[in-house]
C-alpha cells in the first residue's frame, strides 16, 4: 500500500517536513511516481515509525507480539509437551556431537608432529652478465629450474 507524503503525515501524526527530513537524511526510503511526487510504502513507513497509531474507528493495532492474546496451538498442554520432547531430541543430538568432536581432538593429538622441511641449499648465482642471447638466457634458466 503506497501513500503520498501528506497521508502518510497524516496517518502518523507527523509533520511532513518531518517526513521529507527523514527522507533527505536516508533514514525513511520513498519512490518518485509519475507526477514527479513521493510515494512512501506502508512497510517502510512501519520499519522507520512502526505500527500506526490506533485510529477512532475502534481499531487497535498492535505494536509488540506479546501483546497478542491469541493462543497458538503450542500454547496448550500438548503444545508443550511436543515441544519439550523436541527439545530433548535436540539435546541428545548436541551432547553426541560434543561426544564425536571430544574424540577428534584426541586423535588429532595422538597424530605425529610435522615434519621440519629439509632446509633447502641455495644456488650459486650464475654471473652477473646480460644474457648474450636467447639460448643463452634459457640455458641459464634451465640451469635454475633442473630437479635434483
Amino acid at each position: 500500500m503506497k501513500f503520498s507524503v501528506s497521508a502518510a503525515a497524516r496517518l502518523y501524526g507527523k509533520p511532513r517536513k518531518t517526513l521529507y527530513r527523514h527522507m533527505a537524511l536516508g533514514r525513511l526510503a520513498y519512490s518518485v511516481d509519475g507526477d514527479h511526487g513521493r510515494t512512501l510504502d506502508m512497510s517502510e513507513l512501519i520499519r522507520c515509525y512502526g505500527e500506526p497509531p490506533a485510529q477512532d474507528t475502534g481499531q487497535t493495532h498492535l505494536t509488540h507480539p506479546k501483546m497478542s492474546q491469541v493462543d497458538t496451538p503450542d500454547d496448550t498442554p500438548q503444545g508443550d509437551s511436543a515441544l519439550l520432547e523436541e527439545m530433548r531430541r535436540q539435546t541428545a543430538v548436541i551432547e553426541r556431537m560434543a561426544d564425536r568432536i571430544e574424540q577428534l581432538e584426541e586423535a588429532m593429538r595422538a597424530l605425529p608432529a610435522p615434519q621440519a622441511p629439509d632446509a633447502v641449499q641455495p644456488e650459486a648465482e650464475p654471473a652477473t652478465t646480460p644474457p648474450r642471447n636467447f639460448g643463452d638466457l634459457l640455458a641459464r634458466f634451465e640451469a635454475r629450474n633442473k630437479p635434483h
